[in-house]
């Protein structure tokens, strides 16, 4: 029986990783590309091919071994028929169907979803959240990405913005939201916000990766830049367990590098808020598969629709 391997490709706003997986998720070869110049769908369309020839040819597989490509991208997708809503990273791919373009440039089928909800599949199958049916991924960064895995599939919702956290109202009169909103959370823990609030608490630019260091330290101002974002990600996070009763939140992304310095503050504050028959039952843990969640989980993404075919 001839083996099937799968393409997963993270398209950020920088960087794109892709990776050449096997069913069980084993990464075979991986490769980073600029993001510049993904405006220019054609040129996108043949870096996806270049990109499959090089991975293919680093493992020593054959092209025509590849069964499918998922594609995870940073905007709120239709994934059941391939289209791009909106994308705010690269011009001009708003209700752009992406999967239909790219049959044109590639031997097989490419499936296509937001990179939350990719992250999501790789924690569920591989990661932190693996053996739970029920779980909350949030991916902390410029922005706030969520996901929700509801009986062991991701929710998208009948529009395809299930799991949007970071868009959760959490003050009636706090900042405009480039989402439409007012008070979103990603206005409050991004790390546009964080960094905004360690300069007024320090007086003075400080990096976040410091105020990590310092806050491992004991350091009372950084640990206090911790304790604020937490309260403000609690008050979601503790909303969102109490509704669904998730059995673990899996927190990713560049922020949730502050580890401890977040993350007790972050139980500590849900233990608070969250129903007391839920407090002991969920998890709060760190995401395990780090940047190699989005590329594995649109590898997972395109192996599980062709197993539904």
């Amino acid at each position: 029986m001839k083996k099937e391997y799968f393409i997963g490709v993270d398209v950020g706003g920088t960087f794109t990783k892709a990776a050449l997986v096997d069913q069980k998720g084993k990464v075979f070869s991986r490769i980073q590309v600029s993001s510049r110049g993904f405006s220019q769908k054609q040129y996108f369309a043949r870096t996806l091919h270049d990109i499959s020839l090089r991975l293919a040819a680093m493992a020593h597989v054959s092209f025509d071994e590849i069964s499918a490509m998922g594609v995870g991208l940073p905007g709120p997708v239709d994934s059941e028929q391939g289209i791009i809503l909106s994308l705010t990273n690269i011009k001009g791919w708003n209700h752009f169907h992406l999967a239909g373009f790219l049959k044109k440039y590639l031997p097989f089928p490419v499936y296509v979803d937001n990179d939350a909800n990719c992250m999501a599949l790789a924690e569920s199958r591989l990661g932190a959240a693996r053996g739970a049916r029920f779980a909350l991924c949030l991916t902390l960064g410029t922005g706030v990405g969520g996901a929700l895995i509801l009986d062991n599939d991701i929710y998208r919702g009948p529009f395809f913005l299930g799991g949007e956290i970071g868009h959760m109202p959490i003050c009636v009169s706090g900042p405009r939201c480039e989402c439409g909103g007012i008070g979103c959370l990603e206005r409050y823990v991004g790390n546009q916000a964080i960094a905004s609030r360690a300069r007024r608490i320090f007086g003075k630019t400080v990096p976040l990766e410091e105020v990590s260091r310092l806050a491992r330290r004991g350091h009372a101002k950084a640990q206090k830049v911790w304790q604020e974002a937490a309260a403000c990600l609690a008050m979601s996070i503790a909303g969102i367990i109490n509704v669904l009763g998730p059995q673990v939140v899996v927190i990713g992304g560049g922020v949730a590098r502050a580890g401890v310095a977040l993350l007790g503050p972050l139980r500590r504050r849900v233990r608070q808020h969250a129903m007391r028959h839920l407090k002991g039952k969920v998890r709060i843990v760190r995401a395990a598969l780090g940047n190699d969640a989005g590329f594995l989980g649109a590898a997972l993404l395109a192996k599980e629709k062709i197993g539904a075919r």
